[in-house]
């Protein structure tokens, strides 16, 4: 056996060139699904005829402005709602002893990432159309005397993206809780604290890095619903991803729907930087983690 063939062993690293050629189908990957497509989009958006112009069309738009307007504040009241139902929801989930319980709680949060979200929707319809359950409901009961208009309204579309949406806020809390010693909780308690202050000033700036990347999280997604908007909304809550499906399909503009795009994109990247600024890199890393 030669020397050459003695030394010749497993290494532990690997060299630059088999590097580059392991991730090299990532990157072409990467190049052509996410690098190109989004330089063409920009392109698009600051092109003929006004550059910077197309942006400043958009906003002397009532419907444009609308449309934002509405997916943002929309956006922003689901993010608060399953914010806070999802903290109430882990936190039980968390500290709960009854096996019953935990699992009334584990299927009300997977249930909506097992179903589809059209089957989603057409649950909602059934629930909120005006012979649906919830009027018959109301009307058996006396609390109305006659149907109301639920579905149709903005009202639908935050309870529909609320229930789709809330296992993003439960799981990421959940694993943040899961790191809180409780023993903390009930040594306040023992100092004189009641259980809502003890949250307050014990769990509360302990979860803060995972409540603020939950809210990251949600909101960001929410801006991009599409399907919800449409079918339980209509026309009373458009969103800006229907305004960019219409643009495209319908009245066949693309630039202003790579505008609409970009200023999608400008306030998803607003939010994360804006969490990233209050928690942290690292603690939002962890916090997602």
């Amino acid at each position: 056996m030669s020397r050459r063939t003695r030394t010749r062993g497993w290494q532990s690293t690997f060299s630059g060139l088999t590097g580059l050629g392991l991730i090299a189908p990532f990157l072409v990957a990467a190049g052509v699904f996410i690098l190109y497509p989004f330089v063409e989009l920009l392109r698009t958006a600051f092109g003929e005829p006004d550059g910077f112009g197309n942006f400043s069309d958009f906003f002397h738009s009532p419907a444009a402005r609308r449309t934002l307007w509405t997916t943002c504040v929309t956006s922003l009241i689901v993010t608060v709602i399953v914010v806070v139902v999802g903290a109430v929801l882990a936190w039980s989930l968390r500290t709960t002893r009854s096996r019953a319980t935990r699992m009334v709680i584990a299927l009300a949060v997977f249930m909506p990432l097992w179903m589809g979200a059209v089957m989603k929707i057409y649950v909602f319809t059934v629930l909120l159309e005006r012979f649906g359950v919830v009027n018959r409901t109301l009307t058996s009961l006396g609390v109305i005397d006659e149907p109301m208009q639920l579905l149709r309204t903005r009202f639908a579309v935050v309870a529909g993206m609320t229930y789709q949406m809330l296992p993003y806020a439960v799981l990421p809390l959940y694993a943040v809780y899961v790191t809180i010693d409780l023993n903390l909780v009930q040594a306040a308690e023992s100092m004189g604290a009641s259980r809502v202050r003890a949250l307050r000033d014990v769990v509360a700036p302990l979860a803060l890095p995972g409540l603020l990347a939950s809210t990251v999280i949600v909101y960001v997604i929410c801006i991009g619903y599409y399907l919800t908007p449409v079918l339980l909304g209509g026309a009373t809550a458009p969103f800006t991803a229907s305004l960019i499906a219409d643009d495209i399909f319908n009245l066949f503009e693309p630039q202003q729907a790579a505008v609409a795009s970009v200023l999608l994109l400008i306030v998803a990247a607003l939010v994360i930087l804006g969490g990233l600024r209050l928690v942290g890199k690292e603690r939002m890393r962890r916090a997602l983690g």
